[in-house]
């Protein structure tokens, strides 16, 4: 008497423009078989079938996202103003995306001028014009993102408080993006696979927005800079405050303050008002060292149409 068993171990695959799920990376071979267990006079036998090995599709996909909380106020005449964006690769293999700006909303109060796109470089989330670095493309591993900055000016001309700007990036993969789901790419993908535009189409964009306001206010724009690409021990970073009055009109009484971070020590003599030494000591000087941060008193301020108003404030710590 024959007994006859068949065991398959076998994924359902149909041809080769099947998409599997996006947490499968693209180019990772599925490998199936059928085994074969039998008995003849009551001996057991078993035999393996040819072994079958598929390699995942890429599917392309992507995801744009503004980051911003709330509309970010600005007003006429103001530069470099920036909206945050966060793409991300949804896919399922590296992609290179290609970056584009969108200004042109229609419903739009005011259009920004000189648009432009960077990357945050250091990956800590701001904005920093001497260190981000301006792209238009940016390659990612299968669900890494990057946090990607739209900067723009504002118009000189005058919008009453509340008038709106949208502004777009444009995030497209450069192997597909045709915007139409399940559009194909033969030996495009990882490996030579298939590569398959996904839900997204391969392309996705997202809209931010500037509010302006004619009120007045106080922007502070904080950077870091070091020598050399590590920070270690006895590193010197050089810290910068940019003082600026948004809209026209006046304030009293502005004093600046920063604290010494944990793990750092000041460095003696290194607080400076618009590039001039300012002593550490409580004195006739603006500035002073209160031994856990600095302080710059710059008292009454004005800005108006053509003066605009603007201080820059560093100091130097010292890595323990």
């Amino acid at each position: 008497m024959k007994k006859i068993i068949c065991t398959a171990f076998a994924w359902m695959l149909v041809g080769v423009t099947c998409i599997f799920a996006k947490g499968v990376l693209a180019g990772t071979e599925i490998i199936n078989f059928s085994t074969l267990q039998y008995e003849i006079d009551g001996v057991s036998y078993t035999t393996d079938s040819n072994t079958i090995t598929e390699k995942v599709d890429q599917v392309l996909d992507v995801s744009v996202v503004w980051n911003d909380t709330a509309p970010i106020i600005v007003s006429s005449g103001e530069s470099d103003r920036v909206l945050a964006f966060k793409v991300t690769n949804t896919g399922n293999g590296d992609d290179t995306f290609n970056l584009t700006y969108d200004i042109a909303n229609p419903s739009s109060d005011f259009i920004v001028t000189n648009p432009r796109i960077f990357i945050d470089t250091n990956h800590n989330g701001l904005f920093d014009i001497s260190i981000d670095q301006e792209q238009y493309n940016i390659t990612l591993a299968a669900d890494a993102f990057f946090t990607i900055f739209l900067v723009s000016d504002m118009p000189v001309e005058s919008y009453i408080n509340g008038s709106i700007s949208s502004n777009a990036i444009e995030a497209k993969s450069t192997i597909g993006g045709s915007g139409a789901p399940g559009t194909i790419y033969p030996g495009k993908g990882t490996d030579g696979v298939f590569a398959v535009d996904g839900m997204s189409g391969g392309v996705n964009k997202d809209w931010g927005k500037y509010e302006i306001s004619n009120e007045l206010g106080v922007k502070l724009t904080k950077s870091a800079i070091h020598d050399g690409t590590e920070v270690t021990t006895g590193t010197i970073v050089r810290y910068n405050i940019v003082v600026e009055l948004q809209a026209n009109g006046s304030a009293d009484n502005l004093i600046i303050t920063d604290a010494i971070p944990l793990g750092t020590t000041y460095v003696a003599g290194s607080l400076k008002l618009d590039s001039i030494s300012l002593t550490d000591a409580s004195d006739s000087d603006s500035g002073r060292f209160t031994g856990s941060g600095i302080e710059v008193v710059l008292g009454s301020v004005a800005q108006t149409v053509g003066d605009p108003y603007t201080k820059n404030i560093s100091f130097e710590v010292m890595i323990n």
